[in-house]
């Protein structure tokens, strides 16, 4: 293929990669992986019924929330659903297909983290094997490392693109297209998660070109803002940010959320694959291929690098986002590999990088198995809360949802479920309360034990579904206007237990039934 002036002038270690990739078996063989992998997925991330409950508040309603919309402890607070357009998605594949509808919303998203990454390959002119290792590496991350149904999926395509507006930005001669792929990115990912303005970090490409444009960067900057600005949210940008990214009860040192955990504190802990992700991200710098690099492009592509380590040095959780900043570095990394010359050992290679991409699908077979049967999403406090599900639906069927809704207590554990699970119950918890007005911040002062020992609000509450060790249950069970539901029929096991104030039971006509009824019912297979 001839290259035009424009390609033939593109500057530094980016030369080495020159062969275009097109469309192959490659691409059809990641994208395969990768779809049947996120469709045998079991649905168990803690987070996911939080969002499917907020988007289906979001289709019933017909607009977004900006006042709490569940937690009976906050209400009137400030509530944003920045992650609206996955929750959206999800919520209206469930009510297409059931749970399997939710599978199918991640295995598209999946598969759209593929195509990026592969026309981010093409734009930057990538080797081919550094190609087939950036989409391989992308699939296991996000299917074995971070597994999970999250907006946070939308980023895993929205950086790519991002990235591959910035260099066709660079070396095309019309900035057209690359204008309205950067506009895209920064839309997608301001209406799926907090750490949208990731999306700016690409424009260090533009500013490490030899053939340094302003207008090309003034360009990318402006595009990536007015995507920003392409949500329903955009009046609110500045207070969602000061709501989640300030002080508040659940962020910060010494989170009890594993995934807040610092990164380097984490990584002692850490999985072997974790542990080998964040060390060759760790050394990229140090690689000879780095010093190859003409020293603008050094310096801007080394930015990008350094503020995914920050992000990784703040939370576990930034492993991915540095990883997302850090792609362009990352493929030069791996094109500098030289591939053996023998015919044999390259079909060997080949065989090996296949058999290392089926890995996900493997995981995926193996978690479903360990799951074991659950009732609705396979969510990992299912199995614990069925039977207290299962009889708070029948004491509150056919209640009035527009008045006297039950003020339901809880921990943050289960908050997240029983909000999806039992809507007809205002929960004091939500899964999401990381606010600083929130009961979650006691709840964690206690978890990190420093503090008084934390009492939740079940004195002004009508149900209590609490651990059986928690601080509380002596004294619900001393209180004469409580009554424990019997442990046999509800309880499920000796984990959790379940209190109703006497005066809400007097009030309903359905209780007499609800412990032959629960206790009947069969729990179904996972993702049924």
């Amino acid at each position: 293929m001839k290259k035009s002036p424009e390609q033939s002038n593109t500057d530094s270690g980016f030369a080495e990669l020159s062969r275009e990739v097109d469309f192959g078996w490659d691409l059809v063989l990641c994208l395969l992986v990768a779809v049947v992998a996120a469709l045998l997925m079991p649905l168990d991330d803690a987070d996911l019924p939080m969002h499917l409950a907020t988007g289906a508040w979001i289709l019933d309603h017909g607009r977004l929330p900006l006042t709490e919309p569940f937690a009976w402890t906050r209400m009137g607070a400030p509530f944003y659903a920045y992650s609206w357009l996955p929750e959206v998605a999800y919520e209206a594949a469930r009510r297409a297909m059931g749970l399997r509808g939710v599978s199918v919303a991640h295995a598209v998203a999946v598969a759209g983290a593929v195509v990026a990454v592969w026309d981010l390959a093409r734009a930057a002119r990538w080797s081919l094997w550094a190609t087939r290792l950036m989409l391989s590496v992308h699939v296991i991350l996000w299917l074995l490392v971070q597994p999970a149904t999250r907006p946070q999926l939308v980023l895993a395509i929205a950086l790519p693109m991002a990235w591959a507006a910035a260099y066709r930005l660079r070396s095309a001669a019309s900035p057209v297209l690359g204008l309205a792929m950067t506009l895209l990115a920064a839309a997608m990912a301001v209406n799926a998660h907090l750490l949208f303005p990731l999306t700016i970090v690409p424009v260090v490409v533009l500013l490490g070109a030899e053939r340094f444009r302003v207008s090309r960067v003034a360009g990318f900057v402006l595009a990536t803002v007015v995507g920003w600005l392409c949500t329903p949210n955009v009046l609110q940008l500045p207070d969602i940010l000061r709501l989640n990214l300030g002080a508040n009860a659940l962020l910060g040192a010494a989170s009890p959320i594993m995934e807040l955990e610092p990164g380097f504190g984490f990584l002692i802990k850490a999985a072997v694959g974790t542990k080998l992700v964040a060390g060759g991200l760790l050394v990229l710098p140090l690689l000879p291929f780095y010093a190859r690099l003409p020293q603008r492009e050094r310096w801007w592509l080394g930015m990008a690098w350094l503020a995914g380590l920050g992000l990784f040095g703040l939370a576990i959780r930034g492993l991915l986002l540095w990883w997302l900043l850090a792609m362009p570095v990352v493929a030069l990394a791996l094109a500098s590999i030289p591939l053996p010359k023998l015919v044999s050992t390259q079909r060997a290679v080949v065989g090996a990088w296949v058999v290392a991409v089926f890995a996900p699908i493997g995981h995926a077979v193996k978690a479903r198995e360990l799951l074991g049967r659950v009732d609705g999403l396979p969510h990992p406090e299912a199995k614990a809360l069925a039977p207290a599900v299962r009889w708070l639906e029948c004491a509150t069927a056919g209640a009035d949802s527009t008045r006297d809704v039950p003020r339901g207590t809880t921990v943050f554990d289960d908050g997240s479920y029983l909000v999806w699970r039992v809507p007809s119950v205002s929960w004091s918890v939500d899964g999401r309360a990381i606010f600083p007005d929130s009961v979650a911040k006691a709840e964690a002062g206690q978890q990190l034990r420093y503090g008084a020992v934390f009492s939740p609000p079940w004195q002004h509450g009508d149900i209590a579904l609490l651990p059986v060790q928690h601080a509380s249950a002596a004294a619900l069970d001393a209180d004469s206007l409580w009554r424990a539901v019997p442990t046999d029929s509800v309880a499920g096991g000796a984990r959790l237990r379940l209190w109703v104030r006497r005066a809400w039971l007097d009030r309903q006509s359905t209780v007499g039934s609800c412990a032959s009824a629960t206790a009947a019912v069969s729990l179904p297979v996972a993702n049924e």
